[in-house]
């Protein structure tokens, strides 16, 4: 059948356009986006698209756990169940830390996942030295089937948040952090995102701020590892006022710069120390 036909059926009407295009790259083998409107699939592979138009219209799961396969940045990764399936506004946080010089640096990927944010910056600089930790065994053991595939060399924990600082003795030269941050109250939250994806790294206690509070209280800690530290950390858009009521108490000693997403939302900040960043 002719791609675009097969297209102008389900699209809107069942996938976005970026979901059938994940689909058929899938289905193909094929990453040249700008194939896509000019092949014919074989029979084999429009059996398959059936049967991936099947169970998502049966069970509603998310299609990246459908594939075992999520598109970030530039690379894709396997996903599963055990870990979040990567968001697009997550790659602020690659582009921001790209900004810096990561050659030989020391970077800590925390509740790391399946290992997208990392992973996709050890591609970026292969000099970089890249750790990553998560609290979920399951989550690491996807995250090292990353490192796999893309024959990438890095060590990985299983720790809770920033424990792994008492844990190791490396020091840090950058932290990025994508915490759990979704107030389990939320009436906000898709029914198959609650459905599907991990709840131990969707949800926070305290409102979704329970993770900022502990960074609050142990920023002199990790400064005192490295003053050159520089720490990224996603939030929910709507958080940031919560966040810069947490963080007040800190702001003599530490520049919290807050920055928006693609969408023109709150999305991440970025801490430094004023010793440092000021002179």
């Amino acid at each position: 059948m002719n791609l675009t036909k097969l297209k102008q059926k389900y699209v809107p009407l069942v996938f976005t356009s970026n979901e059938f295009n994940e689909i058929i790259i899938y289905i193909t083998h094929n990453s040249d986006f700008n194939f896509l409107n000019d092949i014919y699939l074989s029979e084999k592979e429009l059996d398959l698209f059936f049967q991936i138009v099947d169970i998502f219209l049966k069970t509603n799961m998310p299609l990246a756990y459908i594939l075992n396969n999520k598109y970030f940045y530039k690379y894709d990764f396997y996903v599963n169940e055990d870990v979040l399936i990567p968001r697009q506004e997550t790659e602020c946080i690659v582009e921001e830390i790209m900004k810096y010089d990561l050659n030989n640096k020391n970077l800590f990927d925390i509740c790391c996942g399946s290992g997208c944010i990392g992973i996709t910056l050890k591609n970026l600089q292969p000099k970089l030295n890249l750790y990553m930790s998560d609290i979920s065994p399951k989550a690491i053991e996807v995250a090292n089937l990353n490192l796999k595939k893309y024959k990438i060399k890095a060590k990985t924990f299983v720790s809770d948040f920033l424990n792994i600082f008492d844990q190791i003795n490396i020091v840090p030269d950058y932290i990025t952090i994508n915490p759990p941050y979704i107030n389990s109250l939320d009436l906000n939250i898709e029914n198959n995102v609650k459905k599907f994806e991990p709840h131990l790294a969707l949800f926070a206690k305290e409102e979704g701020l329970y993770f900022y509070k502990i960074l609050a209280k142990r920023l002199d800690f990790l400064f005192q590892l490295n003053k050159n530290l520089l720490i990224i950390c996603e939030f929910g858009f709507e958080q940031k006022e919560q966040l810069r009521n947490i963080f007040s108490g800190m702001i003599v000693k530490y520049n919290i710069d807050f920055k928006k997403d693609y969408s023109n939302n709150w999305r991440y900040f970025v801490i430094t120390s004023k010793e440092i960043y000021e002179k």
